[in-house]
């Protein structure tokens, strides 16, 4: 009866919880002007952040005070110590096979899957900001980044590797960091497996751990919960393990973690603040383990990086680069939120059932740092507390915008826990059936572990189409064709059609601007954007809209793309200023609808 009793307080935790859901409420900033769902039902941005984490924690709160009284667990050093891992060479054999297999599946993909017709507005936002970087011979002052620096330029990489860039260059990019985030996820896996103490059957452990990760980055979805551009984070993850592990200050590890600090942000601005949180959480993690010297040096190399970029880095750049990601931060929720639905409510199936999972994970993770039947290390359960503390602060996006992928691609975290205790917990069951502690012996023999994970790896790994192996062989047919590829095999006829009379229109032009949403125009063009606001969602009523204005004044375009087939990311009420003054300033000179060309007076 003890052990079901803090369930019954954990459920009449998630009642309350879902009670008072829409009680927690902060006024709404009526001098907010960005008009969004927010501004619409007068929602205060922070409330779905609030109600999301008092969900989330309440319910482990109670859970966790309750186990604590009725099972009579004592709070003690005992769960600071570090035990004594059994060492298992296999995790490293197994480690490379599956390595070699994601590189196998990855060589496999026909990448005639891949040409399709372009979203001209999110894979617009990388191609053009790549192309404003090489033509302006700027960074922050002449291009707004959407995502971030190296974010929105992450094809520049590619750039030098192919001297080329495309459309099909960028998705074989894209398919390239799925590979990446593979990877990591095997090494991952690998760390927790290691550090766990109390399973004999590790290879079984890492066996299903990392089978089931791998499936929440597939070369094949559109939305996978572990994303492309995730994969900075597991980096640092891996990162922050070895810091962990490490019994003595490693300079080289901490140094590179304090790092981050600075890369995170210049790759992407809600990544990038999500590990500058993370920084901060795991700083004071190391003062309550009295780990100073990690501790310091850690700081010391945050200063350092960011004080060598300040120096070398031209002054208005620096300015610039603070100012877009102030901006974001601030107008971000409002520009972008959905209100994220009360739990169990109408239509709030997938809502409820990330917020349920995000505490399942948190209830396991409670369950295997207080067990008293099995005492496992502290670097195993630091691990998982990064991890879980990790699954928390990325959901913040999908508690902002609420919508079926945001909420998908938010689960990776917190799914890849919850796959790990249901592993541990299972290998632990079948390690006391006698009947298979025989298997102990076929996994110690390196020859049968090899012929049992060819197998397995062959029918996880090419599940899709086993004959697709076959690929590998034509693989480099395959690069070519996508890399290879004219843009033009990308677009429709009618776009391909509007490309060429606009592209003839403006040939004397040195830039172009679009106050659409349609961002792959500069780059289908081959112009620089006359302004940094190559995003027109960034051109925003008391924010960014009076330097919009001042730049196009100053740039004077002949032309500009006036509407497009896609208008709807934001309301053009959000800049009434610009609109006036390109309706003032300009008059309809081309309708090639949905296309609407404006030249100036």
């Amino acid at each position: 009866m003890k052990k079901t009793l803090p369930y019954l307080f954990l459920i009449l935790g998630v009642i309350f919880s879902t009670f008072v859901w829409n009680f927690i409420s902060i006024p709404y900033d009526n001098s907010n002007l960005i008009i969004g769902e927010y501004y619409q039902k007068k929602i205060n941005p922070l409330n779905d952040t609030l109600r999301g984490i008092f969900f989330i924690f309440f319910s482990l709160f109670v859970y966790l005070i309750s186990l604590i009284k009725f099972n009579n667990i004592r709070i003690s050093n005992d769960i600071l110590i570090n035990r004594e891992i059994i060492k298992n060479d296999n995790i490293n054999f197994l480690s490379v096979i599956f390595i070699c297999f994601c590189i196998f599946e990855f060589l496999s993909l026909n990448y005639i899957n891949l040409i399709n017709e372009i979203d001209t507005h999110h894979e617009g936002t990388f191609l053009s900001a790549q192309l404003n970087f090489f033509a302006k011979d700027k960074l922050w002052t002449g291009t707004f980044f959407d995502y971030g620096f190296l974010g929105n330029s992450i094809g520049i990489f590619f750039h030098y590797i192919f001297d080329d860039y495309s459309i099909g260059i960028q998705r074989f990019f894209y398919k390239f960091l799925i590979l990446v985030n593979k990877i990591l996820l095997i090494l991952i896996c690998r760390k927790i497996v290691n550090s766990v103490n109390t399973i004999n059957y590790k290879e079984a452990l890492f066996f299903l751990l990392s089978l089931s990760s791998l499936s929440l980055s597939s070369f094949y979805d559109h939305v996978t919960p572990f994303h492309p551009r995730i994969f900075l984070f597991l980096i640092f993850t891996l990162l922050i393990f070895q810091v962990i592990i490490l019994k003595k200050n490693n300079i080289f590890y901490s140094s590179v973690v304090g790092f981050f600090s600075l890369l995170s942000i210049l790759f992407y601005w809600d990544i990038g603040t999500y590990i500058n949180a993370l920084l901060i959480l795991f700083l004071l993690g190391l003062i309550f383990l009295k780990r100073f010297k990690v501790f310091l040096n850690i700081l010391l190399a945050i200063i350092l990086s960011w004080s060598l970029f300040y120096i070398f880095l031209p002054n208005d750049e620096f300015k610039e680069l603070f100012n877009q990601y102030y901006i974001i931060i601030n107008i971000s929720d409002y520009l972008l939120g959905m209100e994220y639905p009360e739990p169990f409510s109408d239509k709030s199936t997938r809502h409820t059932k990330a917020l349920l999972f995000i505490i399942v994970s948190g209830v396991f993770l409670i369950n295997y740092i207080f067990s008293e039947k099995r005492k496992e290390n502290l670097d195993s359960k630091l691990l998982l507390i990064f991890l879980f503390i990790s699954s928390v602060i990325f959901f913040k996006s999908g508690l902002m915008r609420s919508d079926t992928p945001h909420i998908k691609y938010t689960s990776g975290i917190y799914t890849l826990l919850i796959f790990f205790f249901i592993s541990y917990y299972f290998v632990h069951f079948i390690e006391k059936i006698k009947i298979l502690k025989k298997t102990e012996t076929f996994f110690k023999n390196k020859k049968s572990l090899f012929i049992f994970t060819i197998a397995v790896g062959y029918l996880f790994f090419f599940q899709n189409n086993y004959l697709a192996i076959l690929n590998i062989f034509d693989s480099s047919k395959n690069f070519q064709m996508i890399t290879k590829i004219n843009d033009d095999k990308f677009l429709s006829d009618d776009y391909q059609k509007f490309i060429k009379t606009y592209k003839d229109l403006i040939k004397d032009e040195n830039c172009v601007q679009q106050f659409t949403d349609d961002n792959a125009i500069p780059y289908l063009v081959n112009k620089p954007t006359c302004t940094k606001y190559y995003v027109n969602a960034h051109i925003i009523q008391n924010w960014t809209e009076e330097n919009f204005i001042e730049e196009l004044k100053y740039t004077s375009p002949n032309y500009i793309v006036y509407s497009s087939k896609i208008n709807w990311f934001k309301s053009r009420n959000n800049a009434p200023n610009a609109d006036k003054y390109i309706l003032d300033n300009y008059y309809l000179f081309k309708d090639l609808s949905p296309w609407l060309i404006y030249k100036k007076n």
